[in-house]
Formats: structure tokens, sequence, C-alpha cells
């Protein structure tokens, strides 16, 4: 069993290793894909669809491959409306990441948004790309955004806001040196204007845009046409100068005319007299199916108004009026501003929210703080009280032990002292007594007889030589001074007879002499044992040290 417990522990390790260095592997390959995925988009889609998307282990590594999938589609013009292609992006980088990943994810959301025909969605998720743009350094990508906006803004007829984003379109396209885009920029300024009827501005940026983009087919085919259709609706109308435009599609790009260029082409050759070139052109559009001809429709109306064809010309206006009305529903119903509106709406009631429980938990917590303070400064004022009272207390006590401990050992010595010179008063007598013998022990011996010389016999008995009287002497002067002999031999450790007498005679107090006589030691020797007993005294670690120098 824990064999087999090992075996799946091994086995588990080896596949996380495994799956570790696999997702560094495709990390390197996101990175080395965003390096080329600009000028490369083809080959940076080709790599991206080879990537073994269970290798995609952390959301981080998700988020980018989504952001460079949905990028790679985009620039290789494949319109995907599925926005679950950059929603990890997205949701990651809402709260992660830099603000040039944020701009890029919300940015992409939006054109895939789109393409899908929801403008209203889309310009949401634009303005929060715009939002993220603020701190971007990327002013290319900027310039994109801005006229990604714009082109929205076109399509629901805001001429001034896609004015205004066209605009700063080129200011961040001029910023990042990006010439082609740029240029492309000046034509879609130049419909801006065209849109609000300012015709001279319009006029000016169209021929510089023809001037500057030839080499970008798609865009001049777009500029052309609607550079045209301006030169035949505008006050000072130019039919040949659209004609011209129009020519220029095919010999110059080979391009066949879209159903709105036939129209345009009819009518500037109506208005310059070319009826039969007109005629032939209606001719073609009438086997066009008549969802085909809207686009025309108006410049038919322009040539049956013209000709003086009033009831062709009532008729086809009713029918551009039947559709503008279905276009003015539409927009009504899908209103852009409208969605902005919503959108901000609902971006002040959550960050009011938000302001109003960032506000409520700041306030709660200053509160608790607060209250947390003022706990800590109470228990601080009443530990520091206690802390107070408490060494009041001590001082006190100590104060009154110091001075009980003072009085204690003054009167304790003042009363051993007295108990000392009694004691040894006492026994002074004896070795007085003690001494008159030794002196008459040559005399006649009637005076030894006398009744001085039998009582120091009593008490030369008692002190004498003989262990038990010595035992005896050694118990009354313990009993006297507090057990002395008794903890000095405890203290001094092993002592011999004659120490313990010597000790004895001592402390009692006797003479020298006496002590020497009875010891059957020199003067001298007596001298010199009890410095030396005095000296190992000193030397021990005992608390009675003092009092035993001070007895012998």
């Amino acid at each position: 069993m824990r064999r087999r417990l090992l075996y799946c522990f091994a086995l588990s390790l080896v596949l996380l290793l495994l799956a570790s260095c696999a997702s560094r592997r495709t990390a390197a390959t996101l990175d080395d894909v965003e390096t080329y995925i600009q000028f490369s988009p083809d080959s940076a889609l080709a790599i991206i669809r080879t990537i073994d998307t269970t290798t995609l282990t952390t959301r981080s590594l998700r988020a980018h491959y989504a952001l460079l999938h949905a990028m790679a589609l985009d620039k290789n013009w494949i319109d995907t409306t599925d926005v679950g292609v950059v929603m990890p992006a997205v949701e990651y980088y809402a709260k992660h990441g830099t603000a040039d990943e944020k701009m890029k994810a919300y940015y992409y959301l939006g054109r895939i948004q789109y393409n899908g025909h929801n403008p209203n969605t889309a310009i949401i998720s634009y303005t929060q790309a715009e939002i993220a743009s603020g701190k971007s350094q990327d002013e290319g990508f900027k310039g994109l955004l801005a006229m990604a906006m714009s082109d929205i803004y076109k399509n629901a007829h805001y001429a001034d806001k896609e004015q205004e984003y066209v605009e700063k379109g080129m200011a961040h396209f001029q910023c990042a040196k990006d010439t082609a885009h740029y240029n492309l920029s000046i034509g879609l300024l130049a419909m801006a204007y065209q849109e609000k009827s300012e015709w001279e501005k319009a006029d000016s940026l169209y021929r510089r845009v023809i001037e500057l983009a030839q080499r970008d087919t798609a865009a001049m085919r777009m500029f052309l046409v609607r550079f045209a259709a301006m030169k035949v609706v505008q006050p000072d109308v130019d039919p040949k100068g659209a004609i011209d435009l129009l020519n220029r599609l095919y010999s110059d790009y080979k391009a066949s005319l879209s159903v709105k260029a036939y129209g345009i082409y009819a009518y500037a050759s109506a208005l310059d007299g070319d009826n039969k070139t007109c005629d032939a052109i209606l001719s073609l559009l009438n086997d066009q199916p008549e969802r085909s001809r809207r686009d025309s429709r108006y410049y038919e109306y322009l040539i049956a108004s013209l000709r003086g064809d009033y009831s062709k010309a009532n008729q086809l206006l009713t029918s551009i009026y039947s559709e503008q009305d279905e276009n003015v529903d539409r927009m009504l119903n899908n209103s852009i501003t409208k969605s902005l509106q919503d959108y901000y709406q609902n971006e002040a009631v959550e960050t009011k929210h938000k302001s109003q429980v960032q506000r409520l938990s700041f306030a709660i917590l200053i509160m608790g703080l607060f209250l947390i303070f003022g706990v800590f400064v109470f228990w601080s004022i009443r530990k520091r009280e206690k802390e107070r009272i408490a060494a009041d207390n001590l001082i006190r006590i100590a104060e009154e032990s110091n001075m009980l401990l003072v009085q204690t050992r003054s009167e304790f010595s003042s009363l051993q002292q007295s108990y000392i010179q009694l004691f040894k008063n006492q026994f002074d007598t004896v070795g007085s007594l003690c001494k008159t013998y030794m002196k008459n022990q040559g005399k006649p011996e009637e005076t030894r007889k006398t009744a001085v010389y039998g009582k120091v016999k009593d008490i030369i008995a008692f002190i004498g030589k003989d262990k038990k009287q010595q035992e005896l002497f050694e118990e009354q002067i313990n009993h006297d001074l507090n057990n002395i002999v008794a903890r000095l031999k405890a203290d001094l450790g092993k002592v011999s007879e004659e120490d313990s007498r010597f000790i004895c005679y001592t402390i009692a107090g006797f003479d020298p002499n006496i002590v020497a006589t009875f010891l059957n030691l020199s003067l001298s020797n007596v001298y010199t044992k009890r410095s030396r007993l005095r000296d190992r005294i000193r030397q021990m670690d005992s608390p009675y040290k003092d009092e035993y120098l001070r007895v012998l």
C-alpha cells in the first residue's frame, strides 16, 4: 500500500513537471508571436492555431492567448462574432495586467460585437477601452480605437462625434508616426465634413487623401465614390469631376462600379446632358433586385426630378422615406447615445454605490480604530494605575522591610554582643579562679583546701579533659549562643577533638594562657591556631561567617 502511494505521488509529480514545462513553452511561443503579429498576422494566426489549449494552465496564460487570437483574427480580416474568443482576456485584464492589455482586450471585444451587428454593446466596450487608454503609451493603437469609435458614430449619423474621433485618431497616428493610417484618416475626416455639408473642407481633404493614399486600393475605392457623390449633391455641382472620379475606379483600380456608384454616374451624366449614358445605366439598374437598388434610389429620384417626371420622382421619394422610416426606427431602437447614457448612468450608480460603501467602510474603520484606541488608552491608564499602586506598595513594603531589617539587625547585634559579653564575663570569672588555683598549686595543703580552691577545682573538672564533661561544656555553649559551636563545626567539616575544645575555650573567652595550659600548647601556638581558624572562616561560604568572627 505504501509503495503504491509513493508510486502515485511520483507519477503526479512527473505529470506536474511535464505540465509546467509545457506551459513555459506555450508562454514562450505566445511571447514570440507577439513580436511579429503586427507585420505578419497570417503567420501569427497559423502558430496560434497549433497551440495545445490544455497547456494554458493559468489565467494569465489563457488571457494572453485569447488576446493574441482575437488580434490575429481581426488582422486577417476574419470577422468572428464569437465573443468567447476574447472574453478570457477581458475578464482577466479588467483587474490585472497593464493599461495596454486592458485597452486591447476591450477594443477587440468591441470589434467582435460590431461584427455581430451590435453597435450598442460595441460602443460601450470601446468606451471602456478608451478609459483604459488614458494610461497607455501605445499611440498607434489609441488611434485605431478612435477610428473604430468614429465608424460607429458615422453609421449612427452623429457627424460631430464622428469628426471628433477622427481628429483624435489623426493626432494619435501623428504621434506614432503612422503615415498609412494618418493618410487614411484624412479621407475619413473628409467624409465627416461631407456629412455636415461643409463642402469646401471636405473637397480639400478628399483631394489631399486621393493624392496621398493612392496605394491603398480599398480605401481609394471608398473615397472616390464618396467624393463623386459629393460633387453631384453640393450646391456647386461638378458632374464631369464626378464622372472622372468614377472612371478612375476602373482605369486605375480595375474595380467594377457598385449600385450606388452607378446611380451617381447616371445622375452626373444627366447633369452633364449625356442622357444616353444615363438611360443606359438606369436600364441596367432596373434589372437589379429591388432591395439592391436602395443605394441608387436617391439618385434615380434626383434624375426624375431633373427631367420633370414628378410622378416617378414622388414614387421614388415615397419609397426612400419608407426606407428612412425603417432606418429611423432601427436607430431609435438601437440608439448609440441611449446605450452610452445607460452605461454612464449605471457606472454613475455603481460608482456612487462603491463610494458610499467605501465611505461607510471608512467610517466603520475609523470608529473601530477610535474604539480600539479608547480601549487601549483605558487599559493603559488602568494598567499604569495598577502598576503605580503596586509600585507604591512595593516601595512602602521595601522601606518598612528595610527599616525593620535595620532595626532587627541593630537589635540582634546589640543583643548578641550583650549576650556574648555576658557569656564571656561569666567564664572570665571561671578563668580567673582557675588561674588562682594554678598559682596555689605549690603552697601548703591548708591553703589549697580553701573554699576558692574547692570551687575552682569543681569548675576545672567541668571543663577539663574529660570527654563527657567536654560534651556538656559544648552543649552549654550551644544552648546559650544559638547552637553556634554545632553550626561552626558543620561548616568547617571534619573537626578533631582538640580543635573542638579549642573552639569552645575561645568562644567562652578563656585567656590564651589558660587555653595553652588546658590543651598543652605553647602560647604562640594558641595565637597561630586562632589566626588560622579565623582565616578558614573568612574563606568559607556561610551565612554565619560574620557571627563566627565576632565570637572568636
